[in-house]
């Protein structure tokens, strides 16, 4: 174990010198003990720990001596040797969407995405039942995120607490998911009718132009707001340059990053419309040693630009014809019945007509894609772990070992999903296991240390100090299964 004996030395000095002047005979105390806990932003664990909670807050921490008695609390639960880690931290999670469907408007047909508030309410429990107390949609209805939000914070509605961004700015029409205002003074309204209904980004999408995308940057500064992008033919290196915050997807598919005849070659690839190759086509060219891609490592970690990549999205494409392996039924549970019936085919979408060689080509970029991941994580650009989905469970998973046999330890891998996940947020009181922090937290039966694997184990989730049962959220689930979309 690594630096158990500083961190147990620290608990005992905290909670004697800070434990004294806690009230904890108040009625709403809980002690947490005879459990490891683990705290990734210090890579320590401490073994026969406890954690003191008070309104929904950490107030001290400690490792149970032979020659001392715990402290006194309201309510006392042993967790009978487990493993206790901060709650995890998906800052990819469109929460609010409904299924990709196909409807017709105006006699036109028209990709929607629009949800469901029972819906919701599935995805959100079923991902506080896979470990996951906090959460950021990058893009959704802003009406449906505020209303998730209301519902949580009130307790009515169960699942991570979330903030989020408004509809995607991008001129494809999506049902519940766009918006292309026309000029400068719609772009302000609906950047000012987002803000109003909670949003803190703005989301600026691949269709964009550089004009667009640059107007989009300087006008949500000017509201108050952070900019997100998830950008394609325009360069990450230009949004970087315009004081972008945040960067999504393993994508950074421009051909600015680029050079010489790889360049020449991926433009030409790049001319079939409609087509999903470019998706593995750009990684099959990329250089990672070449001029541009040391500058755009270069800004992104002078500026410090938060970027999720959520590696699983590439590799849900290129291996769309093997998802029933990568994702088994059994660990589909997560999503809501409805949603299990058409998923992996809408996946399948973007390479239904590759050939087996194309198909082949395409997983074979999935190491280079990793190797980008790791190349930023080097380069100190700030990562964190999102999963491009309604509900996190196994794509969770998934996404941290992409990221460990990326190149990380596991340790590194939990920062992401914990402290990591944080910092991407601005959640100053999140992500760590430390007195004054908020009482978001996992028990597992087994140590995450030692296989990730060990995330599938959780069987209590603490959020803001109110233990959920994973069986409990469960047997909910059940109760929201019959949802006709």
């Amino acid at each position: 174990m690594k630096n158990t004996l500083s961190l147990s030395v620290i608990a005992t000095l905290f909670s004697l010198t800070v434990g004294a002047a806690t009230d904890s005979n108040n009625a709403d105390t809980v002690l947490y003990h005879n459990a490891t806990l683990i705290n990734p932003a210090t890579e320590q664990q401490l073994a026969d720990g406890w954690l003191l909670v008070q309104d929904g807050r950490i107030v001290q921490i400690g490792q149970q001596q032979a020659s001392a008695s715990l402290p006194v609390a309201a309510k006392l639960i042993d967790l009978q040797d487990h493993y206790v880690m901060p709650g995890l931290i998906d800052v990819h999670l469109h929460l609010t969407a409904g299924p990709m469907r196909v409807e017709m408007q105006d006699g036109k047909p028209v990709i929607t995405l629009k949800g469901h508030s029972e819906l919701t309410r599935y995805h959100a429990i079923s991902t506080l039942a896979t470990g996951v107390t906090t959460a950021f949609s990058p893009a959704g209805e802003p009406a449906a995120n505020a209303e998730y939000m209301r519902q949580q914070q009130a307790g009515n509605w169960q699942g991570p607490n979330l903030s989020y961004a408004g509809f995607v700015f991008e001129p494809t029409p999506i049902l519940g998911g766009s918006v292309y205002p026309k000029t400068v003074a719609d772009w302000q309204a609906e950047i000012a009718s987002q803000k109003a209904q909670g949003a803190k980004y703005i989301k600026l999408y691949q269709g964009l132009s550089k004009d667009e995308v640059a107007m989009g940057i300087r006008l949500a500064q000017a509201a108050g707001l952070k900019a997100i992008a998830h950008l394609d033919s325009v360069s990450w290196q230009f949004a970087a340059d315009l004081g972008i915050d945040a960067l999504t997807h393993a994508l950074p598919t421009s051909a600015e990053l680029l050079t010489g005849d790889s360049k020449t070659a991926y433009l030409a690839e790049r001319k079939k419309p409609h087509s999903g190759r470019f998706t593995y086509n750009w990684f099959k060219h990329a250089d990672y040693d070449n001029a541009p891609m040391q500058r755009l490592f270069t800004t992104l970690a002078q500026q410090q630009t938060r970027i999720d990549l959520t590696l699983v999205a590439n590799e849900m494409i290129y291996f769309a014809r093997e998802l029933e392996t990568l994702y088994p039924e059994s660990d589909m549970w997560v999503f809501h019945p409805q949603m299990r019936k058409s998923w992996r085919g809408a996946l399948a979408a973007p390479s239904y007509d590759w050939t087996a060689e194309e198909v082949a080509t395409a997983q074979q970029q999935m190491p280079k894609v990793q190797q980008l991941f790791k190349r930023l994580y080097d380069a100190s650009v700030p990562l964190a772990i999102g999963t491009d989905s309604v509900a996190s469970g196994p794509f969770y998973l998934r996404e941290l070992q992409l990221s460990q046999t990326a190149g990380l330890t596991n340790w590194q891998v939990l920062q992401l999903a914990t402290v990591g996940g944080a910092r991407h947020l601005d959640l100053a009181e999140t992500g760590q296991l430390a007195a004054g922090y908020v009482a978001d937290f996992i028990v597992l039966t087994t140590n995450p240390v030692t296989d990730l694997n060990a995330l599938t184990t959780v069987h209590t989730v603490v959020q803001q100090g109110k233990a959920h049962r994973v069986d409990a959220l469960k047997a909910e689930l059940a109760n929201l299964s019959n949802i006709e979309l």
